[in-house]
């Protein structure tokens, strides 16, 4: 039994009638949806397959085979959450593949769930990783602009390795002013995690680029600023509007 097959039967023993769920998730993907919902997805994904006997170099090649040639959303979501249990795995190796799994991206869930991972490599490899971000911020293929910002910090956290706050913002600037609804929510998003580490900086950026701002950005670009603050932003949008 091939891997794909072997994951294929699993899904489909695993798969229990939700016609509320799977009607949801086939309203924000192309791919063949089957309706599990991730508590299942994350136990198969621990349970293991096979290949898992295999070395780290084989089971990413198998990973990378399921990627590239399953229709189902579900097979796709796999990888993504074997490698959210086995950050430690995470190496330039693993983005030199991973990098190529941003064209076929094509929902939220999947877009966000690479770009974890890339966060974490792109923390440990910055150097390397940096140029093909600044590619993507350039691209007009929106997942692939949204990824450039969102995979710099994802979620702040005390114990990772922040990027610059010039790289941020240089990155964020060409996207603010972007009205596709994902590349406006990770403007927003980036912005939010980047006023956690530089708020001073942060609020300067959002002061100068306030009448930019798509409403989905200014929403979660304000999120932790205090009342005042808020306030104050949004009498300059209104201004700038009348």
């Amino acid at each position: 039994m091939t891997p794909l097959n072997e994951i294929t039967h699993a899904l489909k023993c695993t798969q229990i009638a939700d016609p509320a769920y799977k009607a949801f998730r086939e309203k924000t993907s192309k791919l063949i949806v089957l309706g599990h919902r991730l508590p299942v997805l994350q136990t198969l994904a621990r349970t293991g397959f096979s290949f898992y006997t295999k070395s780290p170099k084989n089971v990413l090649r198998i990973w990378n085979a399921i990627w590239k040639t399953s229709q189902t959303h579900e097979a796709l979501t796999l990888p993504l959450v074997y490698y959210r249990h086995h950050l430690d795995q995470l190496g330039l190796s693993h983005w030199y593949v991973m990098k190529q799994w941003i064209h076929r991206i094509e929902n939220w869930e999947h877009a966000d769930s690479l770009c974890a991972l890339y966060s974490v490599i792109f923390e440990r490899f910055s150097t390397q990783i940096e140029p093909t971000l600044r590619t993507w911020n350039q691209s007009k293929n929106p997942w692939k602009q949204r990824a450039s910002i969102v995979s710099l910090i994802y979620y702040t956290s005390p114990k990772r390795k922040a990027p610059s706050v010039k790289l941020v913002l240089e990155l964020v600037e060409p996207l603010i002013q972007s009205r596709d609804t994902y590349v406006a929510k990770a403007v927003g998003w980036t912005l939010r995690e980047s006023y956690k580490l530089y708020p001073k900086e942060t609020l300067a950026f959002l002061t100068q680029h306030i009448h930019q701002l798509a409403p989905a950005s200014f929403s979660y670009a304000t999120e932790k600023l205090s009342k005042i603050q808020k306030n104050l932003l949004k009498s300059m949008k209104l201004e700038f509007s009348l």
